[in-house]
């Protein structure tokens, strides 16, 4: 090679172009119901680089958010381009049992400076 300096530029630039986790500039709102009906204060776990659940989600996670107890979604903030996969865990007060979901997510570049809405239906 002539000139190995362009190589180890094109390296560390490639190297800079960070992808999955926080610090950019997509918000995500997640809205979680069970059979349609809206479940208040749930936790959605956030692993990022991800596009199936992962083993053991509520232990095995990158960013937790829990809701607050009258609102049935959460905010997931500055969000990079790349996949995450969001596991949602909640109670459904009307049959009294805990319940439970996930979602794949990718977001992309057109994202960028957006709230993208997602949902999560969840299951007992």
């Amino acid at each position: 090679m002539k000139n190995p300096t362009i190589l180890i530029l094109l390296l560390l630039i490639a190297a800079s172009c960070k992808k999955n986790g926080t610090g950019g500039k997509t918000d995500i709102t997640a809205f979680t119901a069970h059979h349609l009906k809206p479940i208040y204060g749930p936790t959605v776990y956030v692993k990022f680089n991800a596009t199936e659940l992962p083993q053991n989600p509520t232990d095995n996670y990158d960013l937790k958010v829990t809701a607050e107890s009258n609102e049935n979604h959460v905010h997931i903030l500055s969000l990079l381009p790349g996949n995450y996969y969001l596991f949602a865990t909640g109670y459904d007060s009307s049959f009294r049992k805990q319940v439970r979901g996930g979602i794949p997510l990718k977001i992309t570049r057109k994202d960028k400076d957006k709230e993208v809405n997602v949902d999560i239906a969840v299951s007992e």
